[in-house]
């Protein structure tokens, strides 16, 4: 349509160009000697048809109608900068791949009934409390409508969601294929993570990955376990670390969260396998905590590490725990340090937080937290 415009100016501005360069007086004169330039006609007769080609050549508003509009993946092109995922992970290269073109009777319908709740849950500009209220009722009714879906539905959430300009709606659907959890969906899934991922798209990439977790099955745990483990620098590593940790089979991942304790690719990383570590480890993984708590440097990372051996809960961690609560120059450490201590009790526990309430260099906000430890404990004074 731009191409057409292009042509109509085209048709449009030579005439108004040669029109304008007759001049008033050239006309005067032609009036007052009788004489009518042969001209004149001609330009009038293509300003004229240059009028009626570009008003016949404008597209006009269609009128609005009650059934859902017809998505099709030209019509999403400023929503998304880069190739529509597919399930081969390839380009969509025209409209005829999409499995949307191939729906039976039963699946349009069920595509009709989707169109027009995706319809329902879109803002218009009267941002009040009914608005908010019915928006939120259709996603509500959307959602319902997704988890009554099954496995044989796949290939349609798929092509909706290649197609789909909103990203909420995505998330809706995103979610619906995690909770199918099929080897085609976690496949969709993983493609659709490929797009985002490569068009730096941070929130779809969350709302992907935890769609695969969602899935919570060996499937899913595989994806996740190979995902967090990649060398490719463009994955993100932590999200999938994070979502081990959410897995049913989290504690089977422990092995990994050990190789990720000191993973130099991002300090998030080493936060989520600390978590992991804080969720499943056990006494047999203490010592390798320690040891990463021992030789890390960034002051969140360490506080994660302190509330892993807090879950873990071995008492040897205790002198370790110990010499952080006196010694770290990070307060907010040293406070972990505490939390960790309270939830590893014991005898030596009780004698360390004494120490550190008595201790008048530490900080006052580093003994105030170790007061209220002893007090859970109930001890005071």
């Amino acid at each position: 349509m731009r191409q057409i415009r292009l042509r109509n100016s085209n048709l449009v501005d030579p005439s108004l160009h040669r029109l304008s360069a007759v001049s008033p007086r050239g006309i005067r004169g032609c009036e007052q000697s009788g004489r009518i330039h042969s001209s004149i006609p001609a330009v009038l007769a293509l300003v004229a048809l240059g009028w009626v080609l570009a008003y016949l050549w404008i597209p006009t508003r269609s009128p609005e109608i009650g059934n859902p509009p017809t998505r099709v993946a030209e019509q999403i092109d400023e929503n998304r900068s880069g190739p529509l995922p597919t399930n081969t992970g390839e380009a969509t290269a025209s409209a005829t791949v999409s499995p949307l073109d191939s729906l039976t009777p039963q699946m349009r319908a069920i595509r009709e009934q989707l169109d027009s709740l995706f319809l329902k849950t879109q803002w218009d500009q009267a941002l009040d409390a009914s608005t908010a209220h019915r928006v939120d009722r259709a996603r509500q009714d959307l959602e319902a409508y997704l988890d009554s879906l099954a496995e044989e539905h796949v290939p349609l959430l798929l092509g909706l969601l290649a197609e789909e300009p909103d990203f909420i709606n995505r998330r809706f659907l995103l979610r619906a294929l995690g909770t199918i959890g099929s080897d085609e969906a976690l496949a969709g899934l993983l493609d659709h993570y490929d797009w985002a991922a490569g068009n730096s798209k941070e929130s779809e990439v969350k709302h992907t990955v935890a769609a695969l977790a969602a899935a919570d099955n060996d499937r899913s745990f595989q994806i996740l376990s190979e995902c967090a483990l990649a060398e490719d620098p463009q994955t993100h590593r932590y999200r999938f670390v994070g979502a081990l940790t959410q897995h049913s089979r989290s504690a089977d991942a422990l092995g990994i969260y050990e190789e990720l304790l000191t993973d130099n690719s991002h300090f998030r990383v080493r936060q989520r396998a600390a978590y992991g570590m804080k969720l499943s480890g056990g006494i047999a993984q203490a010592q390798p905590v320690e040891s990463a708590l021992v030789e890390e440097r960034n002051p969140y990372v360490r506080q994660s590490i302190l509330g892993a051996l807090g879950g873990i809960r071995d008492v040897r961690s205790v002198p370790l725990v110990t010499r952080i609560l006196q010694e770290d120059e990070v307060l907010a450490t040293r406070i972990s340090a505490v939390r960790a201590l309270l939830r590893i009790e014991g005898d030596a526990v009780v004698e360390a937080l004494r120490t550190a309430r008595d201790d008048s260099s530490q900080p006052l906000r580093v003994r105030e937290e170790v007061i209220r430890a002893l007090d859970s404990l109930g001890i005071s004074g």
